[in-house]
C-alpha cells in the first residue's frame, strides 16, 4: 500500500508539474496540445520546491498511517537546469514515456492547465489523474484528483494540491 501512494505520488507530481503533454500519436488535436504544452510551459533554470498537500485519500482497508497523511505538506528540492529548461517538454515526454502515461486531454493557455492523463504499471495497476491550477515560469499550483485501480478490484481516490515554485539557482 505504501508503495502505490508513492507510485501515485510521483505519477502526480508529474503531472502538476505542467511541463508535458503527449496526448497520443494519431489522435485528433494531439499535435495542437503538443504544440500549445510546448509554448505554455518554459520554466526558467534554477532550484525549484515542490509541495504536496494530500486533501483526501479513500481506500478499502485504508490503513490508518495514509489518513495521517491528509493535510501534512510534503515536499522536495530539485535542480532544472539550462540544458533541461531548454529541452522542456521533451525531456519530461520522454519520462511520462518510461512510466507508460498517456495524455487523454491537455488543454493549456493564459495562465491555466487543465489535463486529464491514464499510467498502467506492470503490475497490473491503473493510474487515471486529472489536474486544474495555475502556471508561469516560475511554478504552477495545481488541484490533482486520482483513482488507481489495482488487482482483485481495490481502489485508490486521491485529492491532493502540488505546488512548484522556483526559489533560486541552483547549488554549484
Amino acid at each position: 500500500m505504501h508503495r502505490l501512494a508513492l507510485v501515485s505520488l510521483a505519477a502526480l507530481s508529474l503531472a502538476a508539474c505542467g511541463k508535458s503533454n503527449d496526448q497520443g500519436a494519431g489522435q485528433p488535436g494531439a499535435d495542437a496540445n503538443v504544440a500549445a504544452a510546448e509554448a505554455a510551459f518554459k520554466m526558467q533554470a534554477g532550484q525549484y520546491r515542490s509541495t504536496v498537500t494530500v486533501e483526501k485519500v479513500t481506500a478499502e482497508g485504508l490503513p490508518p498511517q495514509m489518513g495521517a497523511m491528509m493535510g501534512k505538506a510534503q515536499s522536495f528540492e530539485y535542480c532544472i537546469t539550462p540544458e533541461q529548461a531548454a529541452g522542456g517538454i521533451e525531456a519530461l515526454k520522454r519520462q511520462m514515456a518510461d512510466g507508460k502515461c498517456q495524455f487523454e486531454s491537455f488543454k493549456a493557455a493564459g495562465g491555466t492547465v487543465d489535463s486529464v492523463f491514464t499510467c498502467q504499471s506492470g503490475e497490473g495497476m491503473t493510474l487515471r489523474s486529472s489536474s486544474h491550477g495555475t502556471y508561469n515560469d516560475n511554478g504552477s499550483n495545481v488541484a490533482v484528483k486520482a483513482d488507481m485501480s489495482m488487482p482483485g478490484g481495490k481502489a485508490i481516490h486521491i485529492e491532493q494540491t502540488v505546488k512548484a515554485e522556483r526559489i533560486g539557482d541552483c547549488a554549484k
